[in-house]
């Protein structure tokens, strides 16, 4: 029974979800990138200030004073991994993004209508980033993401691209942000001659500072085309100025889940920052089927 769970979690994380009637595509675009992230949470929104930004609000690049680069590797569920690959830099007139999200399937095991075997097949997902962020006054920013999105499954493909766009505001109240980002605003994508939307999402966040040592980050959104609401809170205690605590919590108003993007519950990690060089772990729990693990590396130079 438990296989049986493993494999239709995998299936369900890269198969296309137009497949599935009135469903949303490319759900992948919902899994976000940086450890750090996901052990607040997914409450980011107004926290993102380093390349990760790219995967939740394009306007947290606009502030970074120095050249980033970010690595992200997820395992999910069994046979299924997913990895991010970003780099920004300042530019004359703002500062450019550019990430690659990847999420793939080892071979599946296809069956007939009479289930007998009929080979193996493998499925993947991929979105290239081209983000460009800037400040518009010594305290608000603004961003955005062009991507271009690529879903295959068992030799066949479908292609389409979508825009994020956000704003962060850091308020006059001593520690104050906040933020709000529209994703995955694009056309249809085209699988097997049927078209199924993106996961468009809007969001709005707030993060605050304490005592200089504690973040508190909460998020709401809303998953338009899901017609689902999605809340997140979380908290960053930093030990020392080298070693951060993590932990989250995300609630979904859907009454069952659609998929690992959608896992609500509770999240932890810790992050370490040592000369420039920074190195992030979250986990996050997934009950019958198991534990997701998250490690990312970041540079800024």
């Amino acid at each position: 029974m438990k296989n049986k769970r493993l494999l239709a979690a995998a299936v369900l994380l890269v198969t296309p979800a137009v497949v599935f009637a009135g469903g949303t595509t490319a759900s992948f675009l919902k899994l976000g990138s940086g450890a750090r992230a996901t052990g607040l949470g997914g409450a980011y929104t107004a926290v993102s200030g380093e390349i990760n930004a790219i995967s939740y609000n394009p306007a947290g690049l606009a502030n970074l004073k120095r050249s980033e680069a970010g690595f992200t590797r997820a395992e999910l569920v069994e046979g299924v991994s997913y990895n991010f690959l970003g780099y920004s830099r300042p530019a004359a007139i703002g500062n450019i993004g550019l990430g690659v999200n990847y999420l793939g399937q080892t071979a599946i095991e296809g069956r007939a209508a009479n289930r007998e075997a009929t080979g193996s097949f493998q499925a993947s997902d991929t979105a290239i980033n081209l983000a460009y962020a800037r400040p518009v006054t010594s305290r608000s920013g603004v961003g955005l993401n062009f991507k271009y999105i690529t879903s295959r499954i068992a030799g066949e493909t479908a292609n389409g691209w979508a825009v994020d766009a956000g704003c962060q505001y850091r308020t006059p109240v001593k520690g104050l942000g906040l933020g709000f980002a529209v994703q995955n605003l694009g056309p249809k994508m085209k699988f097997l001659d049927e078209g199924s939307a993106l996961p468009l999402t809007a969001s709005a966040g707030a993060g605050y500072m304490l005592l200089d040592n504690v973040l508190f980050s909460v998020d709401l959104s809303r998953q338009v085309n899901e017609k689902k609401t999605v809340f997140s809170v979380g908290s960053e205690y930093a030990v020392v100025n080298s070693l951060f605590l993590r932990a989250g919590y995300l609630a979904s108003a859907a009454t069952s889940v659609t998929g690992i993007a959608d896992a609500g519950g509770f999240k932890a990690g810790f992050g370490l920052k040592l000369r420039g060089f920074s190195l992030d772990y979250a986990v996050t729990p997934f009950g019958d089927i198991g534990k997701a693990h998250r490690l990312s590396l970041g540079a800024g130079f």
